[in-house]
This record gives structure tokens, sequence and C-alpha cells, in this order.
């Protein structure tokens, strides 16, 4: 008896299939090691289907890195923008005052992330995770320098060099692109933060004070990511990106710190 191709008949139907021991094995062959500060960028949709889900994922990373190490990701919140802001939630006008007055205060422990990924989910769902306390641009942080790189997130210029990301930089961290291409690596939001070609703006987001829900202006840079994939290009053409896949999506991984510097010759030309 012939069998049947499921994969032509039904568009369900799974093909590509990873184990914990797989991804472990593709991670260290990346050039991932013990000890390392690693800024996740993962968009679980793309990876296929991996066997036990995206907590065997977070596990193969933490193995690979192991209790030395350190595994950061985004938990942007921008869903709590004042409507008026750019970039916000786009609402009628004659509701932003409504909004204004409902509003909940951000809450590191309990506001969402404007991601809708599993991934991220996962990870917040992880025994000693720390969250940055930035209404906007928080990050989550799993293993020995979360409270390090969540401490003292800065209110204004939330993605500078004080920030998690500046931090990461300075712990000569690295990036991990795991489904996801440079056009969603906000690694190269703190590069623009070198020069002085962006223009300053004023955001406004709720905070707790004293028990009561505040709006406060947050002064940040006008940020683009116009161009981001033309760092990409420019960091693999210099070799210092090693490449992997997980199923058939691709991995990208990269030192921060060189990135930074490409990335910040890239923004001041400009």
């Amino acid at each position: 008896m012939v069998e049947t191709n499921r994969s032509l008949v039904d568009p369900r139907y799974i093909q590509d299939v990873v184990s914990k021991k797989e991804l472990v094995q593709q991670l260290r062959n990346l050039g991932i090691q013990k000890g390392m500060v690693l800024y996740l960028c993962g968009c679980s949709e793309n990876l296929g289907y991996i066997c036990g889900g995206m907590q065997a994922l977070l596990d193969a990373l933490i193995e690979v890195v192991g209790y030395e190490g350190t595994i950061m990701m985004s938990s942007f919140s921008k869903q709590l923008l004042d409507p008026a802001c750019k970039g916000a939630i786009a609402i009628e006008r004659e509701s932003w005052d409504f909004v204004r007055d409902h509003a909940l205060a951000f809450d590191k422990k309990l506001t969402p992330s404007d991601s809708n990924d599993i991934l991220l989910a996962q990870m917040l769902r992880n025994e000693g995770v720390m969250r940055s306390n930035h209404p906007i641009y928080s990050f989550v942080v799993l293993g020995k320098y979360a409270r390090l790189l969540t401490d003292k997130h800065p209110l204004h210029f939330g993605l500078s060099k004080e920030s998690p990301l500046g931090k990461l930089i300075q712990l000569n961290g690295y990036v991990l692109l795991m489904g996801q291409d440079y056009q969603q690596c906000p690694l190269f939001y703190t590069s623009q933060y070198q020069g002085n070609s962006r223009p300053i703006k004023i955001m406004s987001a709720p905070i707790e004070e004293m028990g009561r829900v505040v709006w406060k202006d947050i002064l940040d840079l006008e940020l683009t990511d116009e161009g981001f994939q033309v760092i990409g290009e420019v960091l693999e053409s210099r070799k210092i990106v090693n490449k992997a896949y997980i199923n058939s999506d691709s991995l990208r991984f990269f030192s921060a710190r060189e990135a930074n510097a490409i990335a910040s010759a890239y923004f001041y030309l400009d």
C-alpha cells in the first residue's frame, strides 16, 4: 500500500520537528557558551515545532549559558502611551480623556507586553525572572546578571547606554535573533543615542506615585528602524554574524559590542 503524503493533503501537517537535545547542539555550534549574557530576540511562530514547546527552548538556552549566564528579552508596553503620543494605539480624540482617567499604572509583574508571542510569555513564567521598571521599554532577565541589568532603568531616554541594552554592551554580551530579522533588533536603537542626529520628543505614560496613577512625561529620541537591515548586512559582510537553523528558520548570533560600534558609525555618518 502506497502511503499518502499527508503534507500535500493537510496544510496543518507539521514537517519540521526539533528536540531540546538538538537545540542545545545547534546553540553550541552557533558559538553560545557558558557564562554569556545573551539578548534573545525571538518569535515562536517562525520556529516550527519544538518538542516541549517554548519552555524546552528556554531550557536549552539555560543549559548552554549555564547558571553563570544570563538571558534577556524585550517586554515593551507601548500600549500604555498616552493616546496623543506618536506610536500610540489609534483612539478617537473624544475618548482621550476617558482613557487617561481610567488607565492602569505600569506594573512590572502585571502589565502585559505589546508582544503576544508565547516565547516571551513563557519566559515570564520562569522562577527568578526580573523585569526592569520602565513603563514603555522594560526588559525581562533571567540569570546571574538579572538584577544588574534591570536595576535603575532610567525613565528618560529609556534605550540609552544606561538602559539594560547599554549594560548588555558594557558586559560584552551577545544578541541571538531567533525567528526574526535585523529589522526587529532593538539593540540598534541604542546606537542612535551616540550622536545628535535624532530629534528629542516627549512621551507620556501612566505610573504609580504615592498610591495613585500619574501620567508622567518622558523625554526620548525620535527613534527609527530605518537602516537596520543595512546594518545587518554590514555585520554579515564583516563575518561578525554566526548562522544556524532551527527547523527551517535561521538563527543569527553576534556580539552586541561589535554591532553597536558598526550601528553607531552608520547613524553618525547618516
